[in-house]
């Protein structure tokens, strides 16, 4: 027997039936895979044998003691934090430029965003080829007379983290500063015009009108920057691998070489539970700074 399509319950049920195909898909495609991760993360499977084996805590415990996993763990958060300074801190500023901006304001911003869509492992393989010893970076830099910060970019531990978030950042700041730009058009104009009044000059402006205005733009460009460069994993593998020396090893790229190369998924599972821990509790925390100032 059908609803009365005037009934309330009907009207009620009508959004959940439209919504029932995109929950189905998340429920396969998200929740159920990550079900399955933490229940693999308390075995000792080795990702091919049907036998699997309840260890407990023991995969947990065992990261206590893993130095490789806690140099990874400090990379990758040092590796977040410069991805994230680029994307949010540069990204808005550029953002704010660009929408002063009238003339060639398309091609620029054509430009800032064309990177974003192409694929990572493109990306990975340009900057691999940019930061050769011999390659275009270190070309400019000796050209302008810099030569004396040429180095092999990829080579040198103290700066192939950095070399490598960097490479990331130019081809994922194209949509911080699309976000920031639909932002920035839903500022009121008179608040501007209110400040110019007040003599305050661009860069109060900026600081006391656009950083405000902005504020909730700038938590979503913040919490998407954060979950992508935890998860980050192409563009490390297809450089660098994690070296040399382990000195660009991030989580992901641990994670698959424990649970995919050395056979020890459970283990692999484990750390890749602790990353979406960590990703988790840094978006809450932040969400509850955000909370606080808007009060």
């Amino acid at each position: 027997m059908f609803l009365d399509p005037e009934s309330k319950l009907y009207k009620q049920l009508t959004p959940v039936f439209f919504l029932l195909p995109a929950i189905a898909i998340y429920m396969v495609f998200a929740i159920y895979p990550t079900i399955s991760v933490i229940e693999y993360s308390f075995t000792d499977w080795n990702g091919i044998s049907p036998e699997r084996n309840y260890i407990g805590l023991a995969n947990y415990e065992r990261l206590f003691s893993d130095r490789i996993f806690w140099e990874a763990f400090r990379n990758t958060f040092v590796w977040s934090g410069v991805i994230i300074v680029i994307n949010v801190g540069i990204g808005l500023v550029l953002a704010a430029m660009l929408a002063r901006v009238w003339r060639a304001r398309l091609i620029i911003q054509t430009a800032i965003v064309l990177p974003v869509v192409i694929s990572p492992m493109a990306v990975a393989t340009i900057w691999r080829w940019m930061y050769q010893p011999t390659g275009v970076v270190n070309q400019v830099l000796e050209a302008i007379g810099l030569g004396g910060f040429a180095t092999p970019w990829l080579g040198s531990p103290d700066v192939v983290l950095y070399a490598l978030a960097f490479a990331h950042s130019w081809s994922t700041i194209g949509l911080s500063v699309i976000i920031f730009l639909a932002g920035l058009q839903a500022v009121d104009e008179d608040l501007y015009e209110a400040a110019r009044v007040d003599g305050a000059n661009a860069l109060q402006s900026f600081r006391f009108v656009t950083l405000p205005a902005l504020r909730p733009v700038t938590a979503v460009v913040f919490i998407l920057t954060l979950t992508q460069s935890f998860k980050v994993f192409d563009i490390v593998w297809a450089t660098t691998q994690g070296g040399p020396i382990r000195f660009s090893e991030i989580l992901s790229t641990y994670m698959y070489k424990r649970g995919a190369l050395e056979n020890e998924y459970g283990y692999g599972a484990a750390i890749g539970v602790s990353l979406l821990v960590i990703v988790s509790l840094a978006t809450l925390i932040y969400m509850q700074i955000q909370n606080r100032e808007e009060r």
